[in-house]
């Protein structure tokens, strides 16, 4: 069988933070049957930090991946919200893979408590309803939010690796056994917070190529029809990368 190629899709329009979440899929692929392409939206918001840019920075991703004509064998949404995980499922025809999700499960595989630290928009009741929604309750210790904006994650300040670890560090002293980071950019950071620490920390991109990775393991034939979907076919305004999936064949 061919190798496979897994898409990891940036979903905000940062290139520092995309050569960042590519240094992560690119080690976690070593060895592997698999190779990364990471892309970025080309058009939205340069960091997502709520609801609207989540929702803008969606419609730039769906254009990406459907303008990406090579073939791919799995997607996996880099940014720790999940978002548009849903509507990709239903363009694609490959498994779909959202970092947080990822990071969730894996973290719960790896210890009975964890913990997510997270940029000042992180949001505790949204993380809490998704554990619960996921069985996770029990294993999950809470959020630690930093007074961090993601763009300060591309700075290279020392005193941002001061702030996650000073979180993490109180996470621990909690009762925390595995830490969880609540932003994709929070990645070439990682193995210092862990050496600091002492427990295991996760890179969220890492999880969900991983996870992907295992999905993949799974897999028999390419599917014949490609990788999309046929949608149901309607007038679609703008977007011209989408348009062929909204046209009969």
């Amino acid at each position: 069988m061919d190798q496979a190629t897994i898409l990891v899709i940036n979903p905000n329009t940062s290139q520092e933070m995309t050569e960042a979440i590519d240094r992560v899929a690119q080690a976690t692929v070593v060895g592997t049957h698999a190779k990364a392409v990471t892309l970025c939206s080309q058009q939205g918001p340069h960091t997502i930090e709520g609801p609207l840019d989540a929702a803008l920075g969606v419609a730039g991703m769906l254009e990406v991946v459907g303008a990406y004509t090579s073939p791919f064998d799995a997607v996996v949404v880099a940014c720790f919200g999940d978002p548009g995980v849903d509507a990709l499922r239903m363009l694609v025809r490959v498994p779909v893979v959202g970092i947080g999700a990822a990071s969730f499960t894996q973290a719960s595989f790896m210890s009975q408590r964890f913990a997510i630290v997270t940029p000042s928009v992180g949001t505790p009741a949204r993380y809490a309803a998704v554990t619960e929604a996921m069985g996770l309750s029990k294993q999950f210790l809470g959020t630690y939010q930093t007074t961090l904006a993601v763009a300060d994650f591309e700075s290279g300040d020392p005193a941002v690796l001061q702030t996650l670890v000073g979180h993490a560090q109180q996470a621990v002293k909690e009762g925390a056994e595995c830490l969880l980071f609540g932003c994709a950019g929070i990645a070439d950071q990682i193995a210092a917070i862990e050496e600091r620490v002492g427990i295991p920390c996760l890179a969220s991109v890492a999880a969900g190529v991983s996870q992907a990775l295992a999905c993949l393991g799974h897999r028999r034939m390419r599917l014949a029809a490609g990788p999309f979907r046929q949608v149901k076919q309607k007038d679609l305004e703008g977007f011209s990368a989408l348009q062929r999936h909204y046209q009969s064949n």
